[in-house]
C-alpha cells in the first residue's frame, strides 16, 4: 500500500498537499485495490484506528469496500466490532448492503457480533442485534460451534446475553463445542446469572445433554451452585434421577455431589428427592462407595447416624466391596464413626472372597498402611483372620504387630539421631551467642564518645544522646543482647533433654526440639544482624565530624550482609 494512503487512513485526511485520496480510489475501482501485507485495504486500516468520518467519505467514493475481506476474510466490519470502535461501526452500517455484511464471516466463521461479544463490547452489540430479525439465520454458530449466545453465556457477558435473548422471541438454540448448549457453559463457568437467565429464557435446556452425556443440572451439582440446582428441581424433580454419563459407565447427580463432599448439595438434594440417596451407578456402587473413595470424611459425619443412610454402610457393589473394601483398596483413613458403626464390625467377603484387611495388607507396606491396618484391626480381633489362614499362612496379626513395633523402633532410631546432629550443633552456636550476649553488655556500658562527667543535671549522660546514629547504636545494642538471651534460654531448654532414654522417648519430641532449634537459629542471627548495625551506628556516631570516613566505615560494615546474601542465595 502506498505510504500517503495509509497514512491518511490513519489520520482521516482526504487531501494532503498535492496527494487526493479521491483520485487514487477512482483508479483503484478499475485496477484493484491496494492492501497491507494482511490483505487490509484503506476501510480496513480506517476501521483500525478509528476513523468514522473517513469510512463514511471513502465509502462514498467506492461502496465496493464495504465487504471487502482481508487474508482472514475479516471485513473492515470485524475489524471495527473486535475494537469497539461503535462509530465506525454505524458509519459501515448506514450503507446499503449491510443485510449480507452483518451475515458474513472470517475464517474461523465469526460474524461481526462473534467479535463483538468475545470482545465485551455491549454497544456495538445493541447496533448489531437491532438490525437481526431472524434468530435461526442472524446467530449462526462459526466453525467450532460457537454462537453470539455461546459466548456470551460462556464468558458471562449478562448485557449482551440479555440483548440476544430478547431478540429470539422463540426459544431456540444451537449445540454448542461438545454439544453443550449455552446454559451448559454459564454453569460450568460458574456465571450464575447467565445461567438463571438462560433457563427462565428456555427452561428444557436444563435437559439436554452435551456429548459426555452429563445436563445442566449435573455440572451445576458439580460446580456447587445450590441456587440453580434449586430452581431445576423446583420445576421438575425428576431431574434429579437422570443419568450422567454414557450407556455403560454413567452415575447421578447425587454420586457427583458425595464425590465432591458437598454436604450442602446433598441436603438440597434431599430436600427435594428425599430418596435419591438409594441410587446406584453403573458399577452398583451407593453414595458411600463414592464419598469414601474421594476420601471425603465430612459426608461420613455429616449422614451416618442419622438413620437416612445407615444401610449404605455394608451394601455391596457389582465386584462385592463394600465401601470399607474400597476405603482399604484407596489406603485413605478409616474414619472413627464408621469403626465404631455396627455394621461395619460384619466379616464382610467380596467376590475374590477378600475382606477390607485382605486389601489393606496386599498394598505395599508404608506408614499409611499401617495406620490403616491398625483401623481395621480394630473393628474385631478376628476380622479377615479366616482369609489370612488360606491365603497369608506365614503372615498372622501376631507377625503385623511385630512389624508395626519394628517400624516404630526404626523411626524412633532415625529421630534420636537426627536429634543428636541438632544438640552437637547446638554446643557450638550456644558459645556464639553468650559472646554476643556478653559483647552487647559491655558495649552498653562503655558507650562511644563516653559519658557527661561535668557536674550538673547531664552528669552521668551520654555525650552523643542527641544524635540520631548513636541513638540507632543504643537501640540495635539492646536488640542484640535480647535476641542472644533469648537463644541461649531455647539451648538451656533444649540441653535439659535426655535422647537417651528409650522410655521416657517420644517421637513428637523430634518434632518439638527440632522446632525450637530453628527458633533458636534464628533469633542468633538477628542478634548478629543487630551487633553489626550497633557496630556501624556507635562508629557513625563517633566519625561524625569526618563524613567520609563515617561513611567509608558504614560502606565496609555493611558488606558483611551482603556476603550472607551471597551464602543463603548460592551456597
Amino acid at each position: 500500500m502506498d505510504p500517503r494512503m495509509y497514512f491518511a487512513a490513519m489520520e482521516g485526511s482526504m487531501e494532503d498537499g498535492d496527494f487526493s485520496l479521491v483520485d487514487h480510489l477512482k483508479r483503484e475501482e478499475e485496477n484493484g485495490y491496494q492492501v497491507t501485507p494482511k490483505g487490509n485495504t484503506i476501510l480496513h486500516v480506517a476501521a483500525l484506528f478509528d476513523q468514522g468520518g473517513f469510512v463514511g467519505e471513502v465509502l462514498k467514493i467506492t461502496p465496493a469496500l464495504l465487504c471487502y475481506k482481508n487474508k482472514k476474510n475479516e471485513t473492515a466490519l470485524h475489524i471495527a466490532a473486535n475494537l469497539g470502535q461503535s462509530e465506525v461501526v454505524s458509519e459501515l452500517l448506514s450503507f446499503e448492503g449491510v443485510e449480507t455484511l452483518v451475515r458474513m464471516t472470517d475464517d474461523i466463521g465469526d460474524t461481526a457480533l462473534h467479535k463483538a461479544v468475545r470482545s465485551g463490547h455491549i454497544d456495538i452489540v445493541r447496533i448489531l442485534v437491532n438490525l437481526l430479525l431472524d434468530p435461526e439465520h442472524d446467530f449462526p454458530a462459526n466453525k467450532v460451534g460457537e454462537t453470539p449466545l455461546y459466548l456470551a453465556a460462556e464468558s458471562g457477558f449478562h448485557d449482551a446475553l440479555i440483548e440476544i435473548l430478547n431478540v429470539c422471541k422463540e426459544p431456540t438454540y444451537v449445540a454448542g463445542p461438545s454439544n453443550r448448549t449455552p446454559l451448559h457453559a454459564a454453569v460450568i463457568q460458574e456465571h450464575t446469572e447467565c445461567a438463571r437467565s438462560l433457563w427462565q429464557w428456555n427452561k428444557p435446556l436444563c435437559e439436554e445433554s452435551d456429548k459426555w452425556g452429563w445436563n445442566s443440572l449435573h455440572y451445576a451439582v458439580k460446580q456447587g451452585l445450590k441456587e440453580i440446582v434449586s430452581d431445576m428441581l423446583g420445576w421438575k424433580k425428576s431431574l434429579a434421577y437422570l443419568p450422567a454419563g454414557s450407556e455403560n459407565d454413567w452415575t447421578t447427580a447425587f454420586h457427583i455431589a458425595a464425590s465432591e463432599g458437598d454436604v450442602l448439595m446433598i441436603n438440597e438434594l434431599l430436600n427435594h428427592c428425599p430418596d435419591c440417596w438409594d441410587m446406584l451407578n453403573c458399577n452398583g456402587q451407593n453414595a458411600f462407595h463414592v464419598a469414601l473413595l474421594n476420601g471425603h470424611e465430612m459426608f461420613v459425619y455429616a449422614f451416618l447416624g442419622s438413620g437416612i443412610c445407615d444401610s449404605l454402610v455394608d451394601e455391596a457393589d457389582n465386584e462385592g466391596n463394600t465401601p470399607l473394601h474400597l476405603l482399604a483398596a484407596s489406603g485413605n483413613r478409616v474414619p472413627q464413626m464408621i469403626l465404631d458403626h455396627p455394621s461395619a464390625k460384619k466379616m464382610t467377603f467380596n467376590k475374590q472372597n477378600q475382606t477390607p484387611l485382605d486389601i489393606a495388607l496386599s498394598r505395599t507396606w508404608t506408614i499409611k498402611k499401617e495406620k490403616l491396618v491398625g483401623d481395621l484391626c480394630s473393628i474385631n480381633g478376628r476380622l479377615g483372620q479366616r482369609d489370612f489362614k488360606v491365603k497369608r499362612k506365614t503372615e498372622t496379626i501376631d507377625d503385623i504387630l511385630r512389624m508395626r513395633k519394628k517400624d516404630y523402633q526404626d523411626k524412633v532410631k532415625r529421630d534420636k539421631i537426627e536429634i543428636k546432629k541438632i544438640m552437637k550443633a547446638a554446643q557450638i552456636q550456644v558459645v556464639v551467642a553468650a559472646l554476643l550476649m556478653t559483647v552487647t553488655f559491655a558495649a552498653g556500658f562503655t558507650l562511644p564518645g563516653g559519658l557527661d562527667n561535668d557536674d550538673g543535671p547531664n552528669k552521668g549522660m551520654a555525650i552523643l544522646l542527641r544524635k540520631t546514629a548513636f541513638r540507632a547504636f543504643v537501640i540495635s545494642d539492646v536488640l542484640a543482647f535480647s535476641f542472644s538471651a533469648g537463644a541461649i534460654f531455647i539451648y538451656f531448654f533444649m540441653a535439659d533433654s535426655d535422647v537417651d532414654n528409650d522410655e521416657d522417648f517420644k517421637t513428637d519430641w523430634f518434632k518439638v526440639l527440632r522446632s525450637t532449634y530453628y527458633i533458636a537459629g534464628i533469633l542468633q542471627l538477628l542478634a548478629m544482624g543487630a551487633v553489626v548495625i550497633a557496630f556501624v551506628t556507635g562508629m557513625y556516631a563517633t566519625l561524625a565530624n569526618s563524613l567520609a570516613l563515617a561513611v567509608s566505615v558504614c560502606v565496609i560494615g555493611c558488606v558483611s550482609f551482603l556476603m550472607c546474601f551471597w551464602i543463603i542465595i548460592w551456597v
